[in-house]
């Protein structure tokens, strides 16, 4: 029967082992290397139709040729394409290319049932540049929605760099939504990711990005030590490291101006002019210009803060960007209106509102095509989905048609096989079930008879040590009690003796500081302390019920818990029979107890009122 079993068993496993293991692997990987290949070409027709076909584009091109031949493309080759693709898009700032381009990737990962750790990092890596595509298009919610998405894959899976990225980007945009403490919580985790890991790039950025939110809440001695700390993590060795060590100068320049030392901020401007008059970084040199002028001008040099802001906007008419010329232009009417030239500060003022006007008009034009091409993209890629989905049903449906066919056969033999074999084996079974429950109710009786005895055991145990503990204590009682009584008499004696008798007296003190040494004041606090090991909680419960109880009455309802009669009480205590008597007697009445009732038996019995 059992061998019978098995042979089901291996058939069942055997069959489902070629259906769903053999067919993906012949059907499915072709398929996903079909799919990676589609899109890289689809990719390549997108970057001629964007960025031409160039220099620039000409390495990224010759990739995507490659690749599109190779008969089975690694997952990590893929990322690599379409990371290169996508930072090409930056470069050349075209934001909404990239986002087609990420949105038709994630549309192909989203439709494959269960991902690979390196398809899931792949889908990471693309979240990423499309969460921060859409951060520069200013789309901060879907942006953030992208970076949520990004984060909870990464913190699944432990992907550290990837988290620091993210954490670091969500930083950045709350920074720009005034959301100051979300903003910093952010980047404090990406700064910590980054430490353990040591990436001195990312960590510049977070340093860089924190700086900027210190300097918002005008905490300018945090924003200055970031800065620095920033300054930290670059390599004098590397030549953008170097470009970016003189643009955190003027970054510190611009925390000195707002903390008002403009001295040193010149000196950091002066350093940060000289490299990027030698490099040619105009957009650079702009900035410092015009930081240059407000800082001459807040030391009373107003003839070098009209030359540095007249030097800022001859620059930024060679870089032909309306945005930084007009930021210039008004920054030059402020200054003019400040120092009382009406007619400059009007003209400058004049020429703002014309060039804002040009780039509005721009803007707006280029902001209804972007989101009518992303519009599109979106349309486009949820079609796609809608249509993959269909085909893939039909094909799960085609596919599995035929397995359905050969299950039910399978079944069909499995549940013969099992009716032929129940009625042999379902006495077989009944006894076996029998037997193991009597069994496992012998092993629980056994099992309750051994735990009793144990207890019984270990209560005896307790009992004995307890007895001997009490029988100690009325010993040492006894012993101290007896001491005493024998220096009392013997103090007596020292009164009665001629003063003369010195050498007597001498030997009479003498005895009494041995006898001192070996009596203890401390015989009841002793007896108290064990007789609580003994009993536990009686005093407190007594002292509950009785509060009017004195010492002495104390002492007596211990000896009487012990079962000690009067005559031995009286013998402990060196007090007559007929002294203990009275003395039980009083504690009979403050105990509120009859004469007909045992006062023994109340101490010792009466769990509820005094020993519960």
């Amino acid at each position: 029967m059992e061998k019978s079993k098995k042979n089901i068993v291996l058939l069942i496993k055997s069959f489902y082992f070629f259906i769903f293991l053999f067919f993906p692997f012949i059907s499915v990987y072709p398929e996903a290397n079909n799919k990676m290949a589609a899109i890289l070409l689809d990719s390549k027709q997108l970057v001629k139709n964007e960025c031409g076909e160039n220099d620039k584009t000409f390495p990224v091109l010759q990739l995507l040729d490659s690749l599109v031949h190779v008969p089975i493309l690694s997952e990590i080759e893929f990322r690599k394409a379409i990371n290169q693709i996508g930072r090409l898009f930056k470069q050349q700032e075209k934001l909404i290319p990239a986002v087609e381009l990420y949105l038709n990737v994630i549309s192909y990962y989203k439709q494959i049932e269960k991902l690979s750790v390196e398809q899931i990092k792949s889908l990471v890596s693309f979240y990423i540049p499309l969460g921060a595509s859409h951060e520069e298009l200013g789309m901060w919610n879907r942006s953030l929605n992208f970076y949520f998405e990004a984060l909870n894959l990464a913190e699944e899976y432990n992907f550290d760099p990837q988290k620091a990225m993210i954490y670091n980007n969500m930083g950045a945009i709350y920074y720009t939504l005034g959301e100051l403490e979300k903003a910093e919580f952010y980047l404090l985790k990406a700064i910590d990711i980054n430490k353990k890991n040591g990436a001195k790039k990312e960590l510049f950025n977070n340093y860089n990005n924190l700086g900027g939110i210190y300097i918002k809440r005008k905490a300018y001695n945090q924003a200055l030590e970031t800065s620095l700390l920033a300054i930290q993590q670059l390599d004098n060795e590397n030549e953008k490291d170097v470009y970016l060590y003189y643009f955190m100068q003027n970054n510190i320049a611009t925390i000195y101006l707002l903390k008002n030392d403009p001295n040193l901020a010149i000196s950091y401007l002066s350093n940060a002019k000289e490299y990027q008059i030698k490099h040619e970084f105009i957009s650079d040199l702009v900035r410092t210009y015009a930081s240059l002028s407000q800082a001459f001008e807040m030391i009373g040099m107003k003839d070098s803060a009209q030359l540095y802001i007249e030097k800022s906007l001859q620059q930024v008419q060679l870089l032909n960007n309306k945005h930084i010329e007009s930021q210039i232009l008004q920054e030059m009417s402020d200054y003019h209106e400040r120092n009382g030239n009406v007619e400059k500060a009007y003209k400058a003022l004049k020429k703002v509102y014309q060039i804002n006007d040009s780039i509005s008009l721009v803007d707006n034009q280029q902001k209804m095509n972007n989101l009518e091409r992303m519009y599109f993209a979106d349309k486009k890629i949820r079609e796609n989905e809608l249509e993959i989905k269909n085909i893939t049903l039909q094909k799960l449906a085609s596919d599995r048609l035929w397995i359905i066919s050969a299950s039910v056969a399978i079944l069909l033999i499995i549940v013969v096989l099992y009716l032929i074999n129940y009625s042999k084996n379902k006495e077989k079974e009944r006894k076996n079930e029998e037997l193991l429950l009597q069994h496992q109710t012998e092993l629980h009786e056994k099992e309750k008879e051994l735990q009793k005895q144990k207890e019984t055991d270990l209560n005896e145990t307790i009992d004995k040590k307890n007895r001997e503990l009490a029988s100690y204590t009325l010993y040492v009682i006894k012993n101290n009690e007896f001491i005493a009584d024998i220096k009392e008499e013997l103090k007596q004696l020292l009164l009665e003796l001629n003063p003369k008798d010195r050498h007597y007296r001498e030997h009479i003190r003498q005895l009494i500081n041995k006898l001192n040494q070996q009596h203890s004041t401390d015989n009841w606090e002793e007896f108290s302390y064990y007789f609580e090991k003994v009993h536990p909680s009686f005093y407190r419960n007594l002292e509950e019920h009785y509060p009017d109880l004195t010492l002495k009455e104390k002492r007596l309802c211990a000896f009487l818990k012990l079962g000690l009669s009067s005559k031995e009480i009286s013998a402990i205590t060196f007090k007559e029979v007929r002294s203990v008597e009275s003395a039980r007697n009083r504690l009979r009445k403050k105990l509120g107890i009859s004469p007909e009732d045992s006062l023994t038996d109340f101490l010792q019995n009466n769990i509820i009122s005094l020993n519960g």
